[in-house]
């Protein structure tokens, strides 16, 4: 089933993007328009550029997809942006990594895995296995502690 990775940014994100096209073969990415040209090339997948900061070009990009997997940054800010994008997309499980741990809010949603990690590369294991399959509950994955 397609899925969409929303804010891939360095080469461990190239890296994880590989890891899906090996066990997915239908990934989309939604990358901000303030990452350099040569660093997008990097990422495997149909590629949507744009504003990482209005929820429905996140949520635009999502339609058809079926699985979400949010990277947020430590840029806080984010989190409510995603948010809103999840509310409004069609998107059935969400996978969502983050260096902090989830508000209410999130652990409310339905199919939602959320990792606390801040190693980027320990989290792929996870989004792997999640995305992988056929069914999830919302579930609270701490790779910190």
């Amino acid at each position: 089933m397609p899925v969409i990775c929303i804010n891939p940014t360095d080469d461990i994100d190239a890296e994880l993007l590989q890891k899906l096209n090996l066990q997915n073969q239908d990934i989309r990415i939604f990358i901000s328009d303030h990452i350099l040209n040569d660093k997008i090339e990097k990422f495997v997948g149909k590629k949507a550029v744009g504003d990482l900061t209005d929820d429905s070009h996140i949520s635009t990009a999502s339609s058809g997809a079926y699985c979400g997997i949010f990277i947020e940054s430590e840029e806080i800010s984010q989190r409510s942006v995603f948010i809103e994008a999840i509310k409004n997309s069609s998107l059935q499980r969400i996978i969502w990594t983050s260096p902090y741990a989830p508000s209410e809010e999130l652990t409310d949603m339905k199919n939602l895995i959320y990792i606390i990690s801040r190693d980027k590369k320990l989290s792929h294991d996870v989004i792997l296995d999640f995305e992988g399959r056929a069914e999830v509950e919302t579930e609270v994955v701490n790779l910190i502690n």
